[in-house]
């Protein structure tokens, strides 16, 4: 599984005429329109702000992510699929290390991990 795409936003410089200045790299050559950013940038908020503990956007990850798989180029999904279970690997590991940590934080943390785990 290749990790070498990555999503950026440059402000007057994109490489080729995008709306809203989206620029895609990806070694695959996958093309990243601004929709495709945008579905990405609002499931990467949804579900760190699931992870912080926020019970709505724990909801909305679920369909989020459903969207984002079927709309969005396979590389980039691959990509976010990863860092979203390791930042889920360091909210469990932290709720488990400290009793301050919040169960609400610990359980988006395992729900998150099943959504990855779920293809």
């Amino acid at each position: 599984m290749n990790r070498s795409c990555s999503r950026k936003r440059r402000l007057n410089q994109p490489s080729r005429p995008v709306a809203y200045g989206a620029v895609s790299s990806c070694a695959e050559g996958v093309e990243l329109d601004s929709v495709d950013l945008d579905q990405l940038e609002e499931l990467d908020n949804t579900i760190f702000a699931a992870l912080d503990g926020d019970p709505a956007a724990l909801d909305r990850s679920r369909q989020l992510w459903r969207t984002v798989q079927r709309e969005v180029a396979a590389p980039l999904v691959e990509e976010s699929q990863a860092q979203y279970a390791k930042r889920a690997l360091m909210v469990w590991d932290a709720t488990r290390s400290s009793p301050e940590q919040s169960l609400t934080r610990a359980f988006a943390a395992l729900e998150v991990l099943g959504l990855m785990a779920d293809e």
